[in-house]
């Protein structure tokens, strides 16, 4: 039985893995998916929210736009799009941006909370609580109901 040959030093994990990604041909395809992680950063915000990435193939990626006048203002601006994409992902990952007429959903943009202006509960309210709580034998559930209540009754007010 032949020995296999002995290795001179232990190799790193992360080492192993890319090599083994760089075998497969996953690496440049992990390179293009970072596309829609750096969108929103390499476009900017007002371009974000009108633009969105719908694959990219052979180096050609496709973007949806949302109306018409978009789509004509951002046609004059692919090459510098291509440009900070390419610079931002270190490789020559996209050759050409086209541009399609296309639905684009617009990020959550949260609302600030308003103060929520709550009343204590009157005598009469928390009587009407007390007596609906009660009825229940569970401890767990007659809490819950019993927070559930007087929330919905503090926000009516």
């Amino acid at each position: 039985m032949q020995k296999r040959p002995r290795m001179s030093f232990p190799r790193l994990l992360p080492g192993l893995v890319q090599e083994s990604l760089a075998g497969l041909g996953l690496a440049e395809r992990l390179r293009e998916a970072e596309i829609w992680r750096i969108w929103p950063e390499v476009v900017g915000e007002a371009l974000a929210c009108r633009t969105r990435p719908l694959r990219i193939i052979n180096g050609t990626l496709t973007v949806a736009v949302s109306s018409a006048p978009w789509m004509q203002e951002i046609r004059f601006m692919t090459a510098m799009m291509k440009e900070k994409l390419n610079d931002r992902l270190g490789a020559d990952v996209v050759s050409e941006i086209v541009l399609k007429a296309g639905r684009v959903d617009m990020p959550n943009v949260e609302e600030p909370e308003e103060a929520a202006a709550f009343t204590p509960l009157t005598p009469r309210q928390q009587a009407l609580i007390d007596e609906q709580t009660g009825l229940v034998s569970d401890p767990d559930t007659r809490q819950a109901l019993l927070e559930l209540m007087q929330t919905s009754m503090e926000q009516r007010r």
